[in-house]
């Protein structure tokens, strides 16, 4: 994180001695960012009006469009900018505070203006003449970090503090290292200086063969993976738009950024594994290579690989998921051993929850610290705790008056150095291979034990490294656009509801320890926040419910507290302040007073609606701002019956009445009392949800939170806000209810989803080789790498980077895959002409729908002797013996366990059947029972392990196997043969996260696509401000759109159609995959009738239109016709990586 206002203090001091004071809420320091921001101004765009400095703020290029931003130079000044100005991206805001600044005395300013319309004026000021200087230094030298300057504990006494109880420890001299290890090089250059990675295929393969050598090296236990036979079977062909071709190459050049795809199986991780290898071990520059992958299970095995290899490696992990991580660990591994101490892991070594300092500590440890606990960073002195809490007598027994201690000051663990649980961030310091996850990445703090520099690990890395391999780039793309667009659906009917999931669970959880968790004051108030969210949930939806008119005023857009009552104050004050039989504007000034005064009664009640302030003399705002915290607290907790409802509606209308001194019209009370009691509820909501998952971290482990979602807790950290753009309808922060079906009664309920968007996240995927920039530094080579990252219209997964190279298994293996077959095997009930299908059935029924589809297809005719099963039948009709398995996908890990224990009570396929768990599942039974034929369930950590288990089904939710994790036997190829899906791939429609993507791929499609729709729009303006307002409201509509929209399939325009196909054809092509590693075919059985409903139906022949396999195909079809519109260079791409595809969908029976 950049120090963002620690300029100010040298020129505060010259300008506060002269600052007025009635500039109440403009200190001297906004002065100084509206100036900077100004200066900017007068070098980028000198011929711009005030008003149109936001647009440089915000991360959208409308300075280039318009001709301002034309050299390096000046796109540079305004990056350093973004890291002191981030907070000054809002048009509203920026224009507040421009009026702000008009207030302050000429003397004071550096610019004059008239209005914010007009083009600043220098000025020449009484104060501070040299604040331009400074602001020359600002915007052309590197922006300073934020430091932690923490001291490291000598030996001694110390204190730290868990919850609210002290625990002291004392650590002796001979414990602590005389010298502790080096930090980070933040000054060093990477090895290769920001040059090209240039690597001939001959080097791969001579990487690869020493690979091979080593590895032989190894115990004969230890894992064999033949990286020579693995290379060999793939060849690379590069980008050549004079030949609008892919073509041969013989040499990989990542240069800044390479975005390198391959069909399904085409060796991605073999290329990424040896480039890794021959970069980060070539004699003539050993670089440093930083890999990204899916998962910390991933991650810990690429490490320990490399470690095998004899290349330095550590992992990059978070912090707060570690006993997270443990567990899921320990779950992997549970069938290895007889006991958790047994288990033995190379993770294990960077997965430690050992404290040392929990050994040195005193009388208090009747327990062993939690992970959570430690306190690496929080030591405290005695004699400073006690200077702080005693003070001297006098011979009376009297304290005297004395000056006031110091607060003490937090001290580092000295014990950090040789610490078992930190082992992994200090072999990061030396690390030739670096191996993080999206999330650790991007969240991830490097340790202030060795540096200063407040520092997230992605900036490290793109300092540090002279290689980042991204894999699987899609998927990162959108867990990059979830992390800066966190959402759920706050409360639903059914299972989807994360209130009702989290105090569900926390009940329980109660219940369980006799409530012995109330006994920490941190958790104490989580779970009253959790009960406050609840109960204001409730009289929120009771209002919901009755109430068509409320229904329609909050359904009109999203919502907040803040947006809510800007709408009040929009109805209830008159808008037209210019009366012409107004004298002097006295009525005017009467109601904009009015509304200030509202406006800061809302801010202050908004900040704490719950808890009563002390008021000072004259302060005649405070007591109304208690009165609206007391009524707020009345409509949580009064009964609802008609008397105390009336007496409640009196005490709100008089505080109404007393807030606006506007006459509001009576026939209006009933409704301005409802939206009234809606935002006060509401206040209440958004101000203890804040709190709960502001608190989560601190009681996750005490409340046993970890397998419950917490989404909305992780906020991505203001470190990235002057880096990638701000969301493109603005960082917004709020609500959207979604009325659902209307009862009987005329009662309508809903969806209310919350959601905070405050970035578009996958830019900054695109942005890693220019982080470096503004430190004057080379950035990182970037390789981005998937199957899938080339996705046609995708909201999802498409890669908003041209293509350069594509990966491509030899000709006779994808002979081979091209025979993969597609099918589509409908079952139907007894006596039913419509065949069965999950998708779009109700939660309810879903069950017995997957248990006649099973019946269907497990089960034999017991009417004819020798009958066989669909199942069994197609278990023969797998040609390789070796593949003769069978993966059914379902929709949900719940379905899996449905399927999986139905399927292993039938006598014929008792013990061949297995189901995926989630990593996170408790399992009761993890080691099998002297009488068990086989393990049923199987983590999905574990699922490479299918192939050796015997069992011949295996039954997983269809995205748990989308990708990452290959089951293989021997020789490399697909153990499986066959794939059912028993459920259509379909979004989630509750999922905010679809808008979000969405609403991301909108923004990045229009500003860089080839239509050239920004620049467009923009030029159609005459200043970038009516540029930037415009292309906000047109997002802002485009939001409200994705937000609202239904997701049924038949419900889709076209283009959004397309769009859910391709996300769709993604899903179903990187299953597949799983299938057909080493060059085999598979066969693909499609069961959901909603796959092709007039089909199922018999009904017709389904179109693109009604079904998604049709839709697919007609997707394809373009880029396989060489006169249809498509580029011959994107249908040479889309050839390499979706043929086989194309081919079974056309061919399909």
């Amino acid at each position: 994180m950049r120090n963002r206002a620690g300029w100010h203090d040298e020129l505060l001091s010259e300008l506060n001695n002269g600052w007025p004071k009635d500039l109440l809420g403009f200190r001297a320091g906004d002065l100084l960012d509206i100036e900077l921001a100004l200066y900017l101004r007068e070098h980028v765009m000198p011929t711009r009006a005030a008003a149109d400095v936001w647009t440089l703020l915000g991360g959208y290029p409308y300075s280039e469009v318009f001709g301002d931003a034309r050299t390096d130079e000046a796109r540079l000044r305004i990056r350093r900018a973004r890291h002191y100005l981030w907070d000054r991206n809002r048009r509203y805001l920026w224009l507040q505070g421009l009026e702000m600044y008009l207030t302050v005395p000429q003397p004071l300013r550096g610019y004059d203006m008239d209005s914010p319309t007009d083009v600043p004026r220098r000025l020449a000021p009484a104060r501070v003449a040299r604040r331009f200087e400074v602001f020359e230094r600002l915007l052309t030298s590197p922006p300073p970090f934020e430091e932690d300057a923490l001291p490291i504990a000598d030996a001694g006494s110390y204190v730290f503090y868990v919850r609210d109880q002290r625990h002291s420890v004392s650590i002796p001299a001979e414990l602590i290292q005389a010298g502790r290890q080096v930090g980070h090089d933040l000054t060093a250059l990477p090895a290769g200086k920001g040059a090209p990675i240039e690597v001939e295929w001959k080097q791969l393969e001579a990487a690869a063969a020493e690979m091979d050598r080593r590895e032989q090296d190894l115990p004969a236990a230890a894992k064999r993976n033949h990286w020579a036979k693995r290379l060999a079977r793939v060849s690379l062909r590069v980008r050549d738009e004079s030949q609008g071709a892919f073509v041969p190459s013989s040499a990989v050049r990542v240069d800044r950024l390479m975005h390198m795809v391959g069909m399904v199986g085409a060796g991605k991780s073999t290329i990424r594994d040896i480039l890794a290898y021959q970069v980060a071990t070539d004699p003539t520059c050993m670089r440093r290579v930083t890999i990204v992958v899916g998962d910390v299970a991933e991650m810990l095995t690429i490490v320990e690989q490399f470690r095998r290899l004899g290349v330095p490696a550590a992992p990059i992990l978070g912090a707060s998921t570690r006993e997270r991580n443990i567990a899921r660990l320990h779950r992997r591994i549970a069938s290895t051993a007889d006991s958790m101490l047994s288990h033995e892991h190379p993770g294990f070594t960077y997965l430690s929850s050992a404290c040392p300092l929990d050994a040195l500590r005193e009388f208090e440890a009747h327990r062993a610290l939690r992970i959570h606990e430690a306190p690496c960073t929080s030591l405290l002195r005695t004699s400073e705790i006690e200077a702080a809490q005693d003070g001297p007598d006098t011979d009376d027994g009297l304290p005297v008056k004395r000056k006031k201690p110091d607060k003490p000051k937090r001290h580092g663990c000295p014990l950090w150095y040789q610490c078992p649980r930190h082992i992994g961030a200090r072999q990061l310091v030396d690390a030739r291979v670096l191996v993080a996850t999206p999330a650790s990445l991007v969240h991830s703090r490097v340790p202030v034990h060795l540096n200063r520099p407040v520092m997230r690990y992605l900036e490290l890395v793109c300092r540090l490294s002279d290689l980042i391999i991204v894999d699987e780039a899609d998927r990162v793309q959108m867990q990059l656009d979830t992390a800066f667009a966190p959402a759920a659906t706050l409360v639903a009917q059914g299972s989807e509801s994360w209130l009702d999931e989290v105090a569900k669970h926390k009940l329980d959880e109660l219940a369980r320890n006799g409530r012995m968790q109330l006994s920490a004051a941190e958790a104490d108030d989580w779970i009253n926040a959790v009960n406050t969210v609840t109960a204001a949930t409730d009289r929120i939806y009771s209002l919901l419910i009755n109430n068509g008119q409320l229904r329609r005023w909050i359904s009109q857009d999203h919502f907040s507290a803040a947006t809510l009552h800007r709408r009040l104050i929009n109805k209830w004050f008159p808008q037209d302040h210019d009366d012409p039989g107004d004298a002097g504007g006295l009525e005017a000034q009467r109601i904009r007073a009015a509304i200030d005064r509202f406006d800061r009664i809302l801010d202050r009640f908004r900040d704490e609606p719950l808890e009563h302030q002390v008021a000072v003399r004259g302060d005649d705002i405070t007591p109304l701002v208690n009165s609206l915290r007391a009524m707020a607290a009345e409509l949580l907790h009064t009964r609802r019956s008609a008397q105390v409802r009336q007496r409640t509606r009196d005490r709100l209308l008089a505080l109404l009445r007393e807030l606006v001194p506007i006459r509001l019209p009576t026939t209006d009370d009933d409704d301005n009392l409802l939206l009234f009691e809606f935002t006060l509820l509401l206040s209440a909501l958004d101000s203890r949800l804040n709190l709960m998952t502001n608190m989560w971290a601190r009681v996750e482990a005490a409340l046993n939170l970890e397998a419950t979602s917490n989404v909305l807790s992780r906020r991505p950290p203001r470190d990235y806000a002057p880096v990638v753009p701000e969301s493109p309808m603005g960082n917004v922060l709020g609500y959207q209810f979604q009325a659902g079906d209307r009862h009987h009664d005329g009662a309508q309920s809903g969806e209310l989803r919350f959601f905070r968007c405050t970035g578009v996240g996958r830019e900054l995927l695109l942005e890693l080789p220019n982080i470096p920039k503004v430190d004057d530094r080379p950035g990182p080579n970037v390789l981005l790498m998937s199957a899938t990252s080339w996705a046609g219209t995708s909201s999802r997964y498409h890669l908003h980077a041209p293509v350069d190279a594509v990966l491509r298994p030899h000709d006779s293996e994808i002979e081979a895959i091209k025979q993969t077959t597609f099918r589509m095997e409908f079952l139907f009930a007894p006596g039913s002409q419509t065949a069965l299908r999950l998708s779009g059935t109700t939660p309810a029924e879903r069950p017995q729908q997957l248990k006649q589809m099973l019946i269907q297809l497990a089960c034999t005719d017991g009417n004819l002797i020798g009958a066989k099963s669909l199942l069994e039948q197609e278990l023969e009709d797998i040609d390789d013996p070796e593949r003769r398995r069978i993966l059914l996908l379902v929709g949900s890990y719940d379905e899996a366990e449905t399927a999986g224990r139905f399927l292993d009570d039938l006598p014929n396929w008792k013990g061949k059947v297995a189901y995926l768990v989630s990593d996170d599942t408790d399992l009761d039974h993890t080691w099998r029972l002297p009488g068990d034929d086989a393990k049923l369930h199987l983590p999905r950590g574990e699922i490479t392990e299918f192939a050796t288990t015997g069992q011949q089904i295996l039954v997983a939710p269809l995205l748990a196997v989308e990708r990452g994790h290959n089951i293989v036997v021997s020789d490399g190829k697909a153990a499986i043969g066959s794939v059912y899906f028993l459920a259509r791939p379909h979004h989630r429609p509750d999922d905010i996260s679809l808008a979000t993507q969405s609403i991301n791929d909108w923004a990045v499609r229009y500003i860089r696509g080839a239509e050239r729709e920004f620049q467009q729009l923009a030029l159609a303006e005459a200043t970038p401000d009516a540029a930037g307002l415009r292309f906000r409201r047109e997002a802002r509509r485009k939001w409200n759109r994705y937000l609202t929209r239904r997701m049924a399939w038949t419900s889709l325009p076209p283009d959004e159609k397309a769009s859910f196909t391709w996300d769709q054809l993604v899903v179903i092509w990187q299953v597949i995959g799983r299938l057909v590693r080493g060059g085999v075919p598979a066969r693909v059985n499609f069961v959901d009738g909603a796959f092709s409903p007039l089909e199922a139906g018999h009904r017709g022949a389904d179109t693109p239109a009604t079904s998604l396999l049709v839709s697919m195909r007609e997707q394809l079809r373009p880029y396989f016709d060489e006169y249809s519109g498509a580029t011959p260079i994107d249908r040479s791409l889309v050839k390499a990586l979706y043929e086989p595809l194309y081919k079974a969908l056309r061919e399909m029976s």
